[in-house]
């Protein structure tokens, strides 16, 4: 994919973003003024969405390709851009809403020539404790589904987070360096990750209609109960690797 420019409106004020090889250069970072957990967390974070994400992997019906296709063109664009903020070890989550918020006012901003679909911000809060940023989000609060309404959706990643794929219960590929929530565009295909919760389905119908007929399926009954056993089938597996390699050490 051909690189094309991305841009943010010059009136946006305060908004301090990098691409990911900016993000990664810890000399100019340096000279931006971050302080040294701001540089450690935002170039550790560019670095791992640059390598991670990307890496190829077997997925349904044998097919093989990145955990994230998505991320490696966005990157490939310069449509991808990276920030960093604070809001202390025991924000309150109106204090993260209000940053994410901001930040999607942020991410709307962003401009490219490339797939506007491409577009993606990563905001980097390396003083949060990452299930904070669960926490923020949840079904149960309004955040999330206010994002969506906007046409925004949000991912939160953190080093312990709990999430595996929605291919492999064993791959827990939201495991970041730092906390970090990433915003997207909301896109039609985003059926599996929302489809757990009502509010949630609402709103996509409301902007799409309804769901692709191979993704359809998911959010049912029977869908609902196979996720649970594979959960917990995951979760038992990976305690048992944790174990085996404890009593190796």
């Amino acid at each position: 994919m051909n690189v094309v420019a991305t841009s943010v409106d010059p009136k946006a004020q305060g908004d301090r973003l990098f691409l990911p090889h900016e993000a990664r250069d810890v000399g100019s970072l340096r000279e931006s003024g971050l302080d040294a957990s701001q540089i450690k967390a935002l170039s550790s974070c560019a670095a791992w969405t640059e390598t991670y994400p990307v890496q190829r992997v077997k997925k349904h019906r044998r097919r093989v390709e990145a955990i994230c296709p998505m991320v490696g063109p966005s990157i490939a664009a310069d449509a991808m851009h990276f920030t960093v903020d604070q809001v202390g070890t025991d924000a309150s989550l109106e204090a993260i809403d209000a940053l994410l918020l901001r930040r999607a006012e942020t991410f709307a901003r962003i401009k490219t020539d490339a797939d506007p679909r491409l577009r993606c911000l990563v905001v980097v809060i390396p003083d949060v404790q990452g299930q904070r940023l669960l926490d923020a989000t949840s079904p149960e609060r309004t955040l999330k589904n206010e994002l969506l309404r906007k046409g925004i959706l949000v991912g939160e990643f953190f080093p312990t987070c709990p999430f595996a794929t929605t291919f492999n219960p064993q791959l827990l590929a939201l495991r970041s360096p730092a906390p970090m929530f990433v915003l997207r565009p909301f896109l039609d295909s985003d059926w599996r990750f929302i489809c757990r919760v009502p509010d949630w389905q609402e709103t996509y119908r409301e902007r799409f209609g309804d769901p692709p007929d191979h993704l359809r399926h998911l959010g049912g009954f029977w869908w609902r109960m196979a996720e649970k056993i594979r959960w917990r089938l995951g979760r038992l597996t990976r305690r048992r690797g944790d174990e085996e390699e404890s009593r190796s050490l």
